[in-house]
């Protein structure tokens, strides 16, 4: 376990090298630095001396190293909001509380890395972003899913459980979503957004490739490439590549992008599909296969139509080459297929028979043996297998509706700007065909994407307006 914290680490220092770099860039900018900017470099040069004594100290029986590296991302967190979100962002995929699950101050790490945020947000309410006209939109329809989602656990058995379990999953994607609204205020906060995203979930890819590769085989993945922590789950981790890809690839073909930004961006992506294909997962192959569809789309060309069709054509004889070369076997995938249908038709069922507050929040699994057609293949703790019959099946047609339109929002809004910003609109095309595959509909993913389109949008929206 202390080799997961060492390479954790390294991979933590390569992240505050990059928010070093960015908040250079934010500096550059003419009238940045307002009063008595020596004070200020005093003050926090005194500030990161104590925390590395103190998180040194705690930390030095695990690794000294990471206490001084925390040190550093708390201090860096203290410069400027966006900072403080992106440092929250890369501890939440890194996750070391769950790697030492008794250390104290690791298992305080997320409450410790919320309040940072919230210090930066009053230190420096000039430099924060807030929503438009256009994304609050978005934000009233998820503040209503989750309003919704809450009153659906006074009708499950264990009222208490159901709320803490909802406090400890869905409540946080929200914190982070509402964090991406009001602490990006500019380009560069974006830049550095979709930078942590992207060493993060790189990050889950390397950590992955270390078990693969060098541990013994966990018999419970099936031999698939899988991370740790709890987005390293081999179809988790692959959505969050799909997500990540577009972000990777595109400082690679911008005209004016430094050479050893193109060859990080393309060595980055090859790693990363490499992982997918390790992964065996058919969504993200399908997801990605849907990218390509998306980047397809933006051709302004003649001909874009016989363009399209074509390039579907290749994707599908893709896909099914890809399954007949995958190392699953067909007896395996066909037993992973009935079962999702299984789940999908007891989601239906859960759907029909309690139409105002579904089943409630968190209980799909209780109450799956009743609603499922038949039981076969697996045991334990089932789920749907889909974001988006999961949201009907737990919170009924209205919470089912509320999440689906608050997606729709969000796809528009990157629609509208796919011109400008395409990298965004292509993972979430992708993404959102992964999801629907996947029980991610009380996870980090979708919010965070989700957040980052948003505030991209209101950060145009402002400039439109000259605010």
């Amino acid at each position: 376990m202390n080799f997961y914290i060492h390479l954790e680490t390294g991979i933590l220092l390569l992240f505050l090298l990059m928010v070093v770099g960015t908040q250079a860039e934010r500096a550059s900018v003419p009238g940045y630095y307002s009063r008595n900017p020596r004070v200020q470099i005093v003050g926090l040069s005194i500030v990161f001396g104590l925390l590395s004594l103190g998180l040194g100290a705690l930390l030095y029986s695990v690794s000294p190293l990471l206490g001084i590296a925390l040190a550093a991302g708390f201090t860096l967190s203290l410069i400027h909001p966006a900072n403080a979100l992106c440092f929250f962002v890369h501890m939440l995929f890194l996750r070391p509380w769950e790697i030492l699950t008794t250390h104290p101050l690791l298992l305080a790490l997320p409450r410790l890395l919320a309040a940072v945020c919230l210090v930066s947000w009053l230190l420096y309410p000039g430099k924060c972003g807030k929503p438009t006209i256009r994304t609050t939109r978005g934000l009233i329809l998820l503040l209503s899913y989750s309003a919704w989602l809450f009153l659906t656990t006074f009708r499950v058995p264990d009222i208490t459980a159901a709320q803490v379990e909802w406090f400890n999953i869905f409540f946080k994607s929200m914190i982070v979503f509402l964090m991406c609204l009001f602490l990006i205020e500019d380009e560069h906060s974006v830049l550095e957004l979709e930078r942590t995203l992207v060493l993060s979930t790189f990050a889950l890819v390397i950590l992955g490739f270390y078990q693969y590769l060098i541990l013994p085989r966990d018999a419970a993945f099936g031999g698939r490439l899988h991370s740790i922590g709890m987005l390293g789950d081999s179809n988790d981790l692959a959505a969050g590549i799909i997500i990540v890809l577009p972000l990777m690839l595109a400082p690679a073909f911008r005209p004016l992008a430094p050479s050893v930004q193109r060859m990080g961006g393309i060595l980055f992506s090859g790693i990363s599909l490499l992982a997918i294909w390790y992964t065996q997962s058919r969504g993200a192959l399908l997801a990605f296969l849907a990218q390509i569809l998306a980047f397809g789309t933006l051709f302004k060309a003649q001909g874009r139509s016989l363009r399209l069709l074509g390039i579907a054509a290749f994707l599908g004889l893709g896909y099914v080459l890809a399954l007949h070369v995958s190392s699953r076997s067909t007896k395996e995938m066909e037993i992973s297929q009935e079962s999702r249908l299984i789940y999908w038709k007891a989601a239906v069922n859960m759907t029909l028979h309690h139409p105002v507050w579904g089943v409630g929040f968190g209980q799909y699994p209780a109450n799956y043996e009743t609603f499922a057609s038949t039981v076969k293949y697996e045991w334990g703790q089932r789920t749907a297998h889909s974001s988006w019959l999961l949201a009907f099946a737990e919170s009924g047609f209205v919470g089912g509706f509320l999440f689906i339109a608050f997606f729709v929002i969000v796809f528009q809004i990157a629609w509208i700007h796919r011109r400008e910003n395409p990298d965004q609109f292509y993972a979430l095309a992708g993404y959102g065909v992964a999801m629907s595959f996947l029980s991610h509909t009380y996870m980090l993913y979708p919010y965070l994407l989700a957040g980052l389109v948003l505030a991209t949008s209101a950060i145009k929206e402002r400039a439109a307006h000259g605010r």
